[in-house]
């Protein structure tokens, strides 16, 4: 769904997918490495506005300082050699020096797997009960430039929406991009007027399924994500 909106919508030259299965190893590092990986390949300084949209498990340190995105074949137990730190990723993308880095997640950093009507929550990685309170670096606070858009807080469940199958944040991102996410009727969808439509929509429905999922928004929202 996605890659379809990247390319259609949001008018993304090049698009790279990647599915469950080929997300194991070291397969961040290989894209992310801000030396060596393929993105830095890509992108042109000062030139290349860079999308990355990640939808899956977000996996807590058992003193829920630190959060990793974690491969499909990664062991919980060695989180902090196999598992991918937020941070990292933040701070690799910032060392593009692309023109715009704009992160969108759907992935909850609670160490639950996703939740919906059909779906139970699972606890995925041994730290139930641990207070997710991650450190971040913060390079949205000095670079007008980058931008995070994630689909819960750090101690929430993002759910699932079994109508569409996918993740609720991914759902309701779809439909905004599609014009409903364009508040004041302008022809435009700024990155604030997604971020308010997504606040709505996400925490309305969410609350009919279970419990209360709350998107996030780091950095300057003034980015203007479609014109019609």
């Amino acid at each position: 769904i996605m890659t379809r909106y990247f390319k259609d919508v949001l008018g993304v030259k090049d698009v790279i997918t990647h599915i469950n299965k080929e997300v194991t190893g070291f397969f961040f590092d290989q894209i992310f490495d801000s030396n060596i990986g393929q993105l830095a390949k890509m992108v042109e300084k000062g030139e290349t506005d860079v999308f990355v949209y990640y939808s899956g498990h977000g996996v807590p340190e058992k003193d829920g300082k630190e959060v990793y995105l974690f491969p499909s074949d990664g062991n919980i137990e060695k989180l902090e050699t196999q598992g991918y730190s937020l941070n990292k990723l933040y701070e690799n993308l910032d060392k593009l020096k692309a023109k715009s880095v704009t992160v969108i997640i759907d992935a909850c950093f609670s160490g639950s797997s996703r939740v919906s009507n059909l779906y139970a929550s699972e606890n995925i990685s041994n730290t139930k009960g641990v207070k997710v309170r991650p450190r971040y670096i913060q390079p949205w606070a000095l670079n007008p430039n980058f931008r995070v858009l994630s689909s819960s807080k750090d101690d929430q469940t993002s759910l699932g929406f079994d109508a569409s199958q996918t993740g609720l944040f991914t759902y309701y991102i779809a439909v905004g991009l599609q014009g409903d996410a364009d508040l004041n009727k302008d022809g435009k969808i700024t990155m604030n007027e997604l971020f308010t439509y997504l606040s709505d929509k996400v925490v309305e429905t969410s609350k009919k399924i279970r419990g209360e999922q709350t998107p996030q928004l780091y950095g300057q929202d003034d980015i203007v994500l479609v014109e019609y």
